[in-house]
């Protein structure tokens, strides 16, 4: 594979297939170690901030696991249990893991050219996409009315009403 795929890995290549550890390694550094330390950061930096929120941008592919996305739902995953683990140990964060549902961008054309699977391919070209200014004003409803359980996953079809 040439270079990172900074948003899905490389489509072409089956979970029993990996073996180019460098590129596994790249991949779970730029998705998940600079995620955790760019937490960390941010919470010492407002540590003195009385209401503070964590918020994931994460993916059905943190919960349901999807052919031809496997380094995708492997950080995915990674990412929604390490903000469950932080609403546990830190009760003074609101943590928030918000899947905004599918949409329209150079991630999906180029997938849906690369992934091995038909499925994949015939999802991501029959147009189910979000649109992205009605998926943000989803979130930000639920983080300013703190209408959410902490360290949760929501997906945006899970609140049809919440606008």
């Amino acid at each position: 594979s040439s270079g990172i795929n900074a948003e899905y890995g490389d489509a072409s290549v089956k979970v029993a297939d990996v073996r180019d550890v460098g590129y596994l390694e790249d991949y779970t550094f730029l998705n998940l170690t600079t995620f955790q330390v760019l937490t960390s950061v941010f919470l010492e930096r407002f540590a003195g901030v009385p209401r503070k929120v964590c918020v994931n941008v994460s993916s059905l592919a943190a919960v349901q696991a999807m052919p031809s996305l496997g380094y995708y739902c492997a950080i995915k995953a990674a990412r929604l249990m390490a903000y469950k683990v932080l609403a546990l140990e830190s009760p003074d964060v609101r943590v928030f893991n918000w899947s905004p549902g599918p949409m329209k961008s150079a991630m999906t054309d180029t997938l849906s050219r690369e992934t091995h699977n038909v499925g994949i391919r015939q999802f991501f070209q029959s147009n189910p996409w979000v649109e992205t200014d009605v998926s943000a004003a989803k979130m930000v409803k639920i983080v300013e009315e703190d209408s959410f359980t902490t360290g949760e996953q929501q997906d945006v079809f899970d609140r049809e009403k919440a606008i």
